[in-house]
């Protein structure tokens, strides 16, 4: 049987997990692939506790020592962010050495360069573990779907921000409390931006939009707005509309343009995502012929992650064993060709949650705002029992294209009488397409 070594840079939550369980799963991972994995070296910048290195591996503090050894046959990176990382996987790659990451960042901003340096090298790059954590969605797009036009990808792709909504929601908790919760149960990082800003899913989101539409897609054009204006009393209206709300990434093609953005949804109640809660991640997408295809599970968590790392070690190592390592296809990465932006995107509507100072004429001039814009008001909602001097109420308008929504809400901020901005959720109607497609456009597929 063949030894494959594995080495790990980057020996923290993933890097852990992913080397105690191939020490856990020996037997099933040699039968699954044909050859021994085997956890040789590990890497870490702070000292490692001996009780966590893995049986006979070497460790080292600097990276540089790892990738050049030639007893390592594959690099493992879970450091995280960009800099090193990149050198990291560079170098590896220069050396000829296979590598697997699990670093949605790297990728969402560099994937391009290092799958085009993996292709000439005729090298395998995994980087299945980069988005929704073992949710197997990167290889199903890749071959799965690859006979099929994809029209749409979309989805809740941060555990984090999933679980604070949905905590908020069932306990009627406060986002901060629900933060510090999410974050004493180790789902959220003390810096925990990058999840609840819409960072994070963005990163995976260009990722996957890549992956399945075919093209470059520049971060820069993937507006992101996370979850930190998301209050209670959003819950409770979204509760009289017989809605849940959940953060959602979301990439569509519209007549060849794409429109992407991760921002909160308010969802019906039943609908495909509306059941997703706590840390789970779901990953739909719409394909010409295939129609829509859910994919769900953990998207938070050492264990989920590693184990979409160990399946892109068991595929390299097969691959190995049977001398036929090459590299991935990752056709959207090779490809130079940038997606241009939808500059209108599809209608659909929106719910508006206002906090004013009660006072006569507000209403007015509100509605005022949206009919410069021909926006339809649909419904307007306010709960009794509130102070006049932070009055919460709901609008809901008739479908419009986001930049026009966008536009009215600007100049309604404007208005003295406002005590916070305007905090506009995008609604997906019960009847319509998964992502909110007009039905028009839905008739031409």
């Amino acid at each position: 049987m063949k030894l494959i070594r594995v080495g790990i840079v980057g020996f923290g939550t993933v890097g852990r997990a992913t080397a105690a369980i191939i020490g856990a799963h020996q037997r099933e991972i040699t039968a699954r692939c044909g050859a021994e994995l085997s956890v040789g070296w590990v890497c870490n910048r702070s000292p490692i506790p001996p009780s966590a290195i893995p049986a006979g591996a070497q460790v080292q503090s600097q990276w540089h020592a790892l990738v050049e050894s030639p007893e390592v046959d594959i690099v493992v990176e879970t450091v995280g962010g960009c800099g090193v990382a990149q050198e990291i996987v560079r170098t590896a790659l220069e050396r000829g050495k296979p590598v697997v990451t699990a670093n949605k960042t790297l990728l969402a901003n560099y994937g391009q360069e290092l799958l085009q340096l993996a292709c000439q090298r005729n090298l395998p790059l995994g980087f299945e573990a980069a988005v929704a954590g073992g949710i197997p969605v990167i290889r199903s797009i890749e071959m799965g779907t690859g006979g099929d036009r994809i029209r749409a990808v979309y989805g809740i792709l941060n555990g984090t921000a999933n679980y604070i909504l949905t905590r908020m929601e069932a306990e009627g908790e406060d986002f901060e409390t629900a933060l510090m919760d999410a974050q004493k149960r180790g789902y959220a990082e003390q810096d925990p931006a990058s999840d609840v800003d819409g960072i994070d899913a963005r990163d995976k989101l260009a990722i996957l939009a890549r992956l399945a539409l075919g093209g470059c897609i520049p971060l820069a054009s993937i507006p992101a707005t996370g979850i930190r204006a998301v209050r209670g009393v959003d819950f409770l209206y979204a509760r009289r509309l017989h809605g849940v709300i959940r953060l959602v990434a979301s990439a569509e093609l519209c007549d060849g343009k794409l429109a992407a953005s991760v921002r909160p949804w308010l969802l019906p109640q039943g609908s495909m995502l509306s059941g997703v809660d706590g840390i789970n991640n779901a990953v739909l997408v719409e394909g010409e012929r295939s129609g829509t295809q859910m994919f769900f599970g953990r998207g938070a968590g050492g264990d989920a992650t590693a184990i979409a790392v160990l399946s892109d070690l068991m595929e390299i190592a097969a691959d190995l064993t049977a001398g036929s390592a090459k590299a991935k296809i990752a056709a959207g990465f090779r490809s130079g060709t940038e997606l241009s932006a939808c500059h209108e995107p599809p209608p659909v509507p929106w719910f508006l949650r206002l906090v004013i100072r009660d006072q006569p004429g507000v209403l007015s001039r509100v509605a005022s705002e949206l009919a410069a814009r021909k926006i339809n008001i649909d419904f307007v909602l306010q709960e009794p029992g509130f102070p006049k001097a932070k009055l919460p109420f709901v609008i809901t308008v008739e479908p419009v294209s986001e930049p026009i929504l966008m536009s009215a809400v600007a100049a309604i901020n404007q208005d003295p009488a406002l005590v916070e901005p305007v905090m506009p959720l995008r609604m997906q109607p019960p009847a319509s397409s998964p992502v909110g497609v007009d039905q028009s456009r839905r008739g031409e597929r």
